[in-house]
């Protein structure tokens, strides 16, 4: 009996995926530029619901900022979803952000919003955004993002 109970204990721990699943990946988005060219490297991320994103600030100063009330933003995330804010990151920084919702997440840097500094995190099989509504959102980031879709799309 106690061989039987070794053998187990072995087995659990030398194949732990298949006894809990498969563990959330971590994926990286670079954050770079100073200005003008200011950009999330991907800008638009498929990610399961799980998933860790890793934002790793390469130049310059910058937030990762859900466009959501709470962020004095208009809903661009699940309804449900927590709303979320980096604060100011600089250059050699890294913060992590786990989404567990399915659906589509637009984000922004608010020093370069205006500029256009804008990323998009997809959840679980969704491949375009819903309708989110677009009169309130610099007219730089829609065109990131719509840019971004078509390159998606065109996969």
């Amino acid at each position: 009996m106690k061989t039987l109970v070794h053998i187990f204990v072995i087995l659990l721990f030398a194949n732990p995926i298949s006894v809990y699943g498969n563990p959330p990946d971590t994926l990286t988005v670079k954050v770079l530029g100073t200005a003008e060219d200011a950009r999330f490297e991907p800008v638009v991320l498929q990610i399961q619901p799980g998933d860790v994103i890793r934002f790793e600030v390469v130049e310059g100063l910058h937030t990762v900022t859900a466009y959501h009330p709470d962020n004095r933003r208009p809903l661009r995330i699940p309804e449900t979803a927590q709303s979320f804010d980096s604060d100011l990151l600089r250059a050699g920084d890294i913060w992590l952000l786990k989404l567990d919702k399915e659906g589509v997440y637009d984000y922004f840097c608010l020093p370069h919003e205006r500029m256009g500094h804008a990323g998009r995190i997809i959840s679980g099989t969704e491949i375009c955004a819903p309708n989110f509504e677009d009169s309130l959102i610099p007219e730089a980031v829609l065109k990131t993002l719509n840019n971004a879709e078509k390159q998606i799309k065109n996969r």
